[in-house]
């Protein structure tokens, strides 16, 4: 039926496989992570800003009635009177 190589060689396969899931998942949540804080209570620096747009742009770019301006506007930076309780 099967041969020790066949079954070594689906296993290097599948181990591959996993290990390439495990790098994609990664490298797709380091952004949405460095973008916590800004999520929180809106962008506080102009990097924190960027990344928002980043984010926002990336993900709803292309999406009806999601322009660059209402990008811009959820991506304000937000100043200490803005977030006054």
């Amino acid at each position: 039926m099967f041969s020790a190589s066949s079954t070594s060689k689906s296993n290097s396969k599948l181990k591959k496989l996993t290990t390439r899931a495990l790098c994609s998942a990664v490298l797709l949540a380091t952004p949405l992570l460095a973008a916590q804080p800004a999520a929180a209570e809106g962008p506080k620096t102009p990097q924190e800003a960027a990344v928002c747009r980043g984010l926002l742009t990336t993900f709803f770019g292309g999406a009806a009635g999601f322009t660059q301006q209402n990008v811009g506007a959820v991506c304000a930076i937000q100043t200490d009177a803005d977030t006054s309780d």
